[in-house]
């Protein structure tokens, strides 16, 4: 079992609809059984008040016929360092946080998504661009490119 958790600021933009996609990509090749998906963020102001999935990611999700299930945010915490095989962030912020999180990345375990690509950048959060367009399609190619990676 891979266990992948999906990591950015808020937990209900980048990395909730990271891992639906990456979800629907296991589906799609019959390997959703041996993963373990989640994903949290590095603040806990959305756990706080139980926010789910943002609107915005909602719609380019269903724009897009990706199906999912509500996602409530949660706060990463440093346990997740020691359950997941890798920890993957959004931006460099991300694993600033991350690494304030858990500590020292001693397993090289935390990158970004697009780490994976061959045009290694940050996932802008569409919290403050408003283009979720923009995230869906980084997001696709991060986890087309990490699923690769697998090589599975």
């Amino acid at each position: 079992m891979i266990k992948v958790l999906f990591v950015c600021l808020g937990n209900i933009c980048r990395s909730p609809m990271a891992q639906i996609v990456f979800e629907n990509m296991l589906r799609e090749h019959g390997l959703e059984n041996n993963f373990e998906i989640d994903s949290a963020g590095t603040e806990g102001y959305n756990e706080m008040c139980h926010a789910g999935i943002h609107r915005g990611t909602k719609e380019v999700l269903k724009r897009n016929g990706i199906p999912f299930s509500e996602h409530y945010s949660r706060k990463m915490q440093k346990k997740d360092y020691d359950y997941y095989d890798y920890i993957i962030a959004m931006d460099t912020e991300n694993i600033k946080d991350i690494e304030y999180i858990v500590g020292f990345d001693k397993d090289n375990k935390v990158k970004r998504l697009l780490d994976y690509t061959n045009n290694p950048r940050n996932i802008r959060d569409p919290w403050y661009t408003g283009n979720f367009d923009e995230t869906y399609d980084d997001v696709v190619e991060g986890c087309t490119a990490f699923l690769n990676y697998l090589n599975l």
